[in-house]
Parts: structure tokens; sequence; C-alpha cells
């Protein structure tokens, strides 16, 4: 699901924790944590390297035998989308990390 462009309340993102890996798999870099509006709670978000060297998250998810992609939650607006990749790979770029490895 794209994140879609819809009239909403801001979305406050806090309490971010990241967790960098020694040695991971698919341009994986670390795993974040947050919460979100003071009252929603994600954790195993995925810090990757994408092919253009640019840092992304993905959400967890899982496959059904039909290799169809569910995910367990992502963000469905834009505003949402934004305030959390700007609040963990910000935290990541001021070189932060609050999980031991």
């Amino acid at each position: 699901m794209e994140p879609r462009h819809v009239e909403s309340k801001s979305v406050e993102v806090s309490e971010v924790k990241i967790r960098l890996v020694d040695e991971g798999d698919d341009g994986l870099i670390g795993w974040a944590s947050c919460v979100v509006n003071g009252a929603l709670y994600l954790n195993n978000i995925a810090i990757r390297r994408g092919r253009g060297g640019e840092l992304v998250l993905t959400f967890p998810s899982k496959r059904s035998r039909s290799e169809q992609k569910y995910f367990y939650f992502n963000p469905i607006t834009r505003e949402a989308k934004r305030a959390i990749d700007e609040a963990i790979l910000g935290k990541l770029k001021c070189g932060e990390k609050t999980w031991p490895a």
C-alpha cells in the first residue's frame, strides 16, 4: 500500500531507539522502534541501504504461500511516513544508537 495524502492531524514520533547490526543481509544496517502520538509502539522496523546508497525503512511483514506480502503495520499517509522517516533516519544520521548491537 502506497502512502496516500489525506487531511490528518500531525504525527508525533518519539522514543526512537536504533540497534545497528554488524553484518546484515540485503542491505540491512539496523533495527528501529518508536512511539507514535504517545499511544502506539512500533518495533522491528528495518533500516536498510538502498541500491542507490540511500537509507530506507522497511516495515515488518510476512509472505503467504503464494508470495503475497502482508504488512503487520505500515504508515498509510505521506505525513506519517515522513514523520517516521525523519525521526528514525534523522537520529541515525546524527550518529545516535540507543541499543547495544
